[in-house]
């Protein structure tokens, strides 16, 4: 990638529109920022949201723990107290229900921070004007161009579908 096309919206609609054209155009999406969450882009995105990091998380948390109860109660360290039987599965259930839902709360967790994308504190494109305005009142759409592509088509793209401000920066 040797440039991308950068556009400010006033309106989501225009926003949205652009997006749309943008991707039936084949261009490649490199950011998205919005004053708002809109719901238009999450229908839209395809991916699915934390809730199976969770479950996934307390899942494997919690029926791990129960196996390792149960191997060492039959297995490790045998104990016949009573007469009862070695496999004593009430007693077991309160700790793997608790780390299942620790686990599955530090996957939620984990999941957010990779599905946001949060993994550095400084972006280079939090340095142009036009995602500073994001944050406030505009739409901002950003298309990757690689070198066959003309960035000055994908600009004129966006100019057409409402843009305010539209412009190529260099990377």
């Amino acid at each position: 990638m040797t440039a991308l096309a950068i556009a400010r919206f006033d309106s989501e609609g225009a926003f949205l529109r652009a997006r749309t054209r943008a991707i039936a155009a084949g261009h490649r999406i490199v950011g998205e920022w919005t004053p708002y969450a809109s719901k238009a882009l999450d229908s839209a995105d395809g991916k699915r949201g934390i809730l199976p990091a969770v479950l996934a998380g307390g899942a494997i948390g919690g029926l791990g723990l129960l196996a390792v109860e149960i191997w060492t109660q039959m297995v490790a360290y045998p104990i016949d107290s009573g007469g009862r039987s070695l496999l004593s599965w009430p007693a077991l259930i309160p700790a793997p229900v608790e780390l299942a839902a620790f686990i599955g709360a530090v996957g939620g967790i984990v999941a957010m921070f990779v599905k946001a994308r949060l993994t550095r504190l400084n972006h280079p494109a939090f340095d142009w004007d036009e995602v500073a305005h994001a944050s406030r009142d505009s739409f901002v759409l950003a298309l990757g161009c690689t070198e066959g592509e003309d960035a000055n088509a994908a600009v004129a793209l966006l100019a057409a579908t409402g843009a305010t401000h539209s412009r190529v920066v260099g990377l």
